[in-house]
């Protein structure tokens, strides 16, 4: 069949496509297929879509795994170290607590073993460890001084065991041992030193030079006995602790001891 139009005065118009009737079914069976095509295009470009972006997602979710395990890792090594650093510090604190009491301990016995007049108002530990070094000096002297002593009484022993009748009669009638005073610590202490033999007769009063020692305003510091051929050596050291000259009067002191014991010569 043909197209026709009607025009007006009631004439109608036959028109003739130029175009084929099979041609004209063929294009809507055209624009079926392309329908159909671009609607197939479009699904795979969704699927290609969805290809695209699966990968995109796996990473970001794997990114975001691997943070969260670093941040871990992250305060794990943080908190080891924190407790690496505070166990260090209180190791170090002990160490240091046990140093501080072995030094206090020697400190204590150090302090026990100096003579009150070299710590007398000297209280920090550098001062007492100077006096003890000075103490040590000054007892390496009194070594050498009494050693000395200790040579000229053997010596004189020794003359008198030449004739040991003369020598027991002269002890008996005359003198039974030897003193001698003098001063120490930088002349504000006075050493008393007393040899005597072992007889009952002869036989030194250490209680009653003590006792004359306190009465003369001395403070015994140290008294030692050692026994030597046959001898008894008293060896006293004094501090002035009652005069305002802060010196004892030596020449007073040797003829008190004279006369306390008469039996006993001064060799000073």
């Amino acid at each position: 069949m043909f197209p026709s139009t009607q025009r007006g005065n009631n004439e109608r118009v036959i028109e003739f496509s130029s175009r084929p009737h099979h041609l004209q079914q063929k294009s809507s069976e055209d624009l079926i297929l392309d329908a159909g095509q671009a609607h197939y295009h479009a699904s795979l470009d969704i699927i290609n879509f969805s290809d695209k972006k699966l990968p995109s997602i796996r990473t970001n979710k794997l990114l975001c795994e691997s943070t969260a395990s670093d941040k871990i890792n992250h305060y794990r090594n943080s908190d080891n170290k924190d407790y690496k650093k505070k166990n260090e510090k209180l190791i170090h604190r002990e160490i240091e607590r046990q140093r501080r009491q072995e030094m206090a301990t020697l400190h204590a016995s150090l302090r026990s073993l100096l003579p009150l007049e070299f710590i007398k108002g000297k209280r920090s530990m550098s001062d007492h460890m100077n006096e003890a070094k000075n103490y040590i000096k000054h007892l390496q002297e009194r070594i050498k001084e009494l050693s000395a002593k200790r040579d000229e009484l053997k010596k004189l022993t020794r003359n008198n065991s030449s004739n040991p009748e003369e020598t027991h009669e002269c002890e008996k009638y005359t003198y039974s041992g030897f003193f001698s005073v003098h001063e120490i610590n930088n002349n504000v202490g006075v050493g008393i030193e007393v040899s005597s033999s072992f007889g009952e007769e002869t036989l030194f009063p250490l209680s009653k030079l003590l006792k004359l020692i306190l009465d003369e305003g001395l403070g015994v510091v140290n008294c030692v006995t050692s026994q030597i051929n046959g001898r008894l050596i008293h060896s006293v050291q004094c501090e002035v602790t009652n005069s305002s000259d802060d010196r004892a009067d030596l020449p007073a002191l040797r003829r008190k001891i004279v006369d306390l014991v008469p039996s006993f010569k001064c060799s000073d």
